[in-house]
């Protein structure tokens, strides 16, 4: 063997034997442990005295003061004032005449079928056919349809409303 070798070897055999030794004779954990206790008995003595911590149930902290994510102004919170609550008698005139509803159909188209004129009307997503005489939803009855307009009554009360309607050829 050359002398590198040689060397190499030597050094590996040396760690392994001293990691053999580590392991069959550990250093005793109490000695390490008494020289701390001696240095804490030492800084003892030269350390300031301890604060006296305020019993918690004596605290009169709130909840937004132990909320660290609670918002924070720099301006003091407002004065709360009671306002002086001032009574008001409101007189109310009688009420009037209450007139029928707004009505609910649209206007969609038209077509003459046979002769008679048949009215497509819409309520939202519905669509409803009228005819004149027909009676729609339980509520308006067709009185007639014009080229311009389609008359109804509101049967609750019996008035008359009209739907104006966009003027188209047959």
């Amino acid at each position: 063997m050359d002398k590198a070798k040689r060397l190499r070897w030597a050094f590996l055999m040396g760690a392994l034997s001293l990691t053999i030794a580590a392991i069959y004779f550990p250093v005793d954990a109490d000695e390490g442990v008494s020289e701390a206790a001696d240095r804490k008995a030492k800084i003892a003595t030269k350390s300031a005295p301890t604060p006296q911590i305020a019993d918690s149930s004596a605290s009169t902290t709130t909840e937004t003061e132990i909320d660290p994510f609670a918002p924070r102004g720099w301006q003091a919170p407002p004065i709360l004032v009671q306002q002086q609550v001032v009574a008001t008698v409101q007189v109310s005139a009688p009420p009037g005449p209450v007139g029928p509803p707004p009505l609910p159909f649209r206007f969609m188209g038209r077509m003459n079928d046979d002769g008679q004129q048949v009215v497509y009307l819409s309520r939202g997503d519905q669509a409803i056919i009228a005819r004149n005489g027909d009676t729609l939803e339980g509520t308006y009855k067709v009185l007639g349809i014009e080229q311009q307009r389609i008359q109804f009554e509101y049967l609750p009360t019996g008035e008359k409303q009209e739907l104006a309607l966009t003027a188209t050829e047959n």
